[in-house]
């Protein structure tokens, strides 16, 4: 009894010193990375959505940072109308026609109706783009310039958004 309590006791910790070592080179999940800062998006008496944008240290650097902008919904929108608000953020921001609609023909492959609760988040993690629906994957970007300007209709000094950018970069 005594040999096989001491052969478990080295089995696991074989098996515990194995996982950590799997796992030492695997990157942080952005559900446990800290808020760099926080936003709400209202139109007139009406709260459409709450953002948060995070990041592995909780600081904003600036573009082509790991971050995850986190957006839970205060309303139901439908994908088309998403997509649409989207395209006139970049509109804004002077993206070229034909990239918004390369851009928007792969956002319709990927973005849901939302509900009021819903979470949709978008992570930039070693230069790759996914969307979450809550916490389940629903797409990935592998084009990093789209990723990139996903990021800035928040992000960018041009945002038309220039007070919601201060709340989520953490200059308030």
């Amino acid at each position: 009894m005594k040999l096989l309590r001491s052969i478990l006791c080295r089995y696991t910790i074989l098996v515990l010193f194995g996982l950590f070592a799997v796992n030492a080179g695997a990157s942080t999940p952005w559900q446990v990375w800290p808020a760099v800062g926080d936003a709400r998006l209202t139109w007139g008496p009406w709260v459409i959505y709450d953002s948060e944008l995070r990041s592995p240290d909780g600081k904003y650097q600036g573009a082509g940072d790991n971050l995850a902008l986190v957006i839970r919904y205060h309303r139901n929108i439908d994908s088309e109308d998403l997509i649409e608000a989207t395209d006139d953020q970049w509109r804004h921001l002077g993206i070229s026609s034909s990239k918004r609609t390369r851009w928007i023909n792969r956002l319709e492959q990927i973005w849901p109706d939302v509900r009021k609760g819903d979470r949709l988040i978008f992570v930039l993690d070693d230069n790759q783009g996914a969307f979450f629906q809550d916490n389940r994957q629903i797409g990935v970007l592998q084009d990093f310039e789209m990723s990139q300007s996903f990021l800035q209709i928040w992000l960018s000094p041009n945002t038309a958004y220039p007070e919601i950018r201060n709340q989520l970069i953490g200059k308030r």
